[in-house]
């Protein structure tokens, strides 16, 4: 996991780099370095023309200094250019070769664009010939590469503005800002870590010094990319830009595997309240999930109709006579009525970690003496999209969240005293007292019905497997179990999607079918 800054602290650690420099524009050069490494890798794969849409403060001098970098390599590099600008960056441009673009025509031949525009300052988005030399790039299918952060995305809160750069990859330095871990436009976020000459410490080293992380984000897309990546590292000349984290997780994945001593209760036994007469696949699909996630006994609600297609469950009328478990998934298509608001109280009642998802989310919505038990319940993980999000924040505020999903979050999960695991291609979770983590799953291949009841089941799973490992697991250690489910469902989203003839929509049985190799391919990353 890479630790997320904020601008302020971002900033201070510029200033205490910049006070060490031995000459001007050194830390500007090593970055700008770094974006022509960044750029150089990208051009691998369609090779073309450069053109730069440069900011008139420091951003637009890493991205001039850049072009000339890769001028000197043979690049054909143009730049849009502001009437103030970094006037000694865009002299090297000229003196490298590279050309001021006057038209508002994107030049023949781009195969990429470097937004270098704004960096931390970008919370307005683009305008005028910057705007539509963007739309003409994204409309012709060229790859944009942002420096520091998009223009158009608040670099703290993530909000995004209209007319915002969604980029495919964005270099950024030190360490990640908050930006990155709240807002999926980022694309692939590369890191890159500068130092000075001469024994300074540093950038992530000075970040590191000056304060805490407000966040973590892990990014290790589960499709590869158009561009070279090698055992988790952006394969750059002098492999100055590096990802390091493990594939979407932040640690070991825990795993699964059967020991020697192992029955069939000591992985975890997890109950699901899923499904119904109305929506019965829901219920198929999260215990389909749950039986592959995991080797130990998975309960499930229901009359023994679903064993036909699922042998491995042991059903159970009710709630009351479902037997020993380590932990509790309710509400994918389980309904809303009075019977399902019933069941949801006896189910947290029990007082053990529980997920509660769709339906039992509508339900959380709707009845604020659910909430309160919520919110004394000793673990509950709450699993909303956007939409759901909303609709809870609404009940529980009386107001609708703001754009900034991580302020949102963070009050919500204090509100609710819950784990809040706000689903998207960009997950991001968060609990009470602890930072915001995040990972892009780098594909939306999951974005197909039925898949989010696939998530809750292998949740469910692996939440069941920590409770039987461990009593008293801390707030990190269930996070951290939270986050290997959602690489687990991204990795075998990606795999579903997957074809002889390459990647097409994929369905949530699909996705579930692929838990296992999913689980295998990131264990197999750890070693």
């Amino acid at each position: 996991m890479r630790p997320a800054y904020t601008v302020a602290t971002v900033r201070a650690a510029e200033e205490r780099l910049l006070a060490q420099q031995s000459e001007p524009d050194q830390l500007m050069w090593l970055a700008a370095a770094a974006v022509a490494d960044t750029a150089s890798v990208m051009l691998e794969a369609q090779p073309g023309a450069v053109l730069i849409l440069a900011g008139s403060g420091g951003n637009g001098g890493d991205g001039l200094y850049a072009g000339a970098e890769l001028a000197s390599r043979g690049v054909s590099v143009h730049a849009l250019v502001p009437e103030r600008c970094h006037d000694t960056a865009l002299a090297a441009f000229r003196e490298a070769g590279g050309s001021v673009f006057p038209a508002d025509a994107l030049p023949s031949g781009s195969a990429l664009l470097i937004d270098a525009i704004a960096g931390l300052g970008s919370a307005r988005g683009l305008s005028g010939t910057a705007l539509s030399l963007y739309e003409q790039a994204v409309a012709s299918g060229v790859p944009v590469l942002a420096v520091d952060m998009p223009t158009g995305i608040d670099a703290d809160t993530g909000v995004v503005a209209p007319d915002t750069v969604e980029a495919d990859v964005t270099i950024t330095f030190g360490s990640p800002r908050m930006g990155h871990a709240l807002a999926a436009e980022c694309g692939q976020v590369v890191v890159s870590d500068l130092k000075l000459p001469g024994g300074v410490p540093s950038f992530a080293e000075t970040l590191a010094d000056l304060d805490e992380p407000t966040g973590f984000i892990a990014h290790e897309p589960t499709i590869a990319s158009p561009w070279e990546w090698t055992a988790g590292e952006l394969a750059l000349p002098g492999g100055r830009a590096t990802r390091p984290w493990p594939v979407g997780c932040t640690g070991p994945i825990a795993n699964p595997t059967p020991g020697a001593h192992s029955d069939k209760y000591s992985g975890g036994v997890v109950a699901l309240a899923a499904g119904s007469d109305t929506y019965p696949g829901a219920g198929i699909l999260c215990a389909t999930a749950a039986v592959r996630a995991t080797p130990s006994m998975v309960r499930f609600i229901d009359d023994n109709t679903i064993t036909s297609l699922l042998p491995e469950l042991v059903c159970h009328p009710d709630v009351p006579s479902s037997g020993r478990a380590q932990a509790w998934v309710v509400g994918p298509g389980r309904g809303t009525d009075s019977a399902a608001a019933t069941e949801l109280r006896k189910v947290l009642a029990q007082g053990l970690p529980t997920i509660l998802d769709a339906d039992a989310l509508t339900l959380l919505a709707r009845n604020t003496s659910l909430r309160r038990t919520v919110a004394e319940h000793p673990l509950t993980i709450l699993t909303p999209h956007e939409g759901e999000f909303t609709r809870l924040y609404k009940a529980t505020f009386s107001t609708a969240p703001s754009a900034a999903w991580g302020e949102a979050l963070r009050e919500l999960a204090e509100e609710l005293n819950s784990i809040i695991l706000l689903k998207g291609r960009l997950t991001r979770v968060t609990a009470p007292g602890q930072p915001i983590y995040s990972f892009n799953a780098g594909h939306s291949f999951a974005a197909t019905p039925g898949s989010g009841d696939v998530l809750s089941g292998v949740l469910g799973a692996v939440i069941a497997q920590l409770s039987a490992a461990t009593s008293s697991p801390s707030p990190a250690e269930i996070i951290t179990e939270v986050l290997h489910a959602g690489a687990i469902h991204a990795h075998a989203a990606a795999i579903a999607a997957e074809t002889p003839d390459g990647f097409a929509p994929c369905s949530a049985s699909q996705i579930a079918a692929a838990i296992p190799q999913a689980i295998a391919r990131l264990l197999n990353a750890e070693r």
